[in-house]
């Protein structure tokens, strides 16, 4: 006897695995901003501007210093062709941290949260590297084709100075 609701089921089931598959191989990862509000990090490609996005941790004495550096370069293209995203690697309990790290450097720009093995993977998926530490630098075209990506510190006149040497190469 035959039971053609199996077939269904087993299709069902193969449908909903892929649909969880395409969801966690998308590459945006598990954040949240700052308020604890769950985002996804392709709402910040955007088509008409570049994104430049510093991976960092409130426990980097680096990223200390890169940070009001990135926060002035987000206030001299805030409405240009340029945004500045920040990815906090130090998870939703460390919060209060990182909301204080913020503060302290002045980064008016958005800042994201997310678990260091999230940002991780994450890393690894637009990449196909290993993230190696913080800070860690992924600069993104318009439309959102990844361009550049630089672990350590990189100063924000070369982020622009990139943009400039890509703009120019398009003629």
């Amino acid at each position: 006897m035959k039971m053609p609701w199996r077939k269904n089921i087993r299709a069902a089931l193969a449908f909903v695995f892929l649909i969880g598959l395409s969801q966690t191989s998308l590459g945006d990862g598990r954040f949240t901003n700052l308020e604890g509000e769950a985002v996804q990090f392709s709402d910040y490609l955007q088509d008409d501007r570049w994104l430049a996005v510093m991976i960092w941790s409130w426990t980097c004495p680096i990223c200390a210093n890169e940070m009001p550096g990135y926060a002035q370069l987000h206030d001299r293209h805030r409405d240009g062709q340029l945004t500045v995203l920040g990815i906090s690697l130090d998870g939703l309990a460390a919060v209060m941290e990182a909301w204080a790290f913020v503060e302290e450097h002045g980064a008016a720009f958005p800042n994201l949260l997310a678990e260091g093995e999230d940002v991780a993977q994450f890393f690894h998926q637009q990449t196909g590297q290993s993230l190696r530490g913080t800070p860690t630098f992924l600069l993104y075209a318009p439309g959102g084709k990844l361009k550049a990506v630089q672990a350590g510190p990189v100063p924000p006149e070369g982020i622009e100075a990139f943009i400039e040497s890509q703009e120019d190469a398009r003629g």
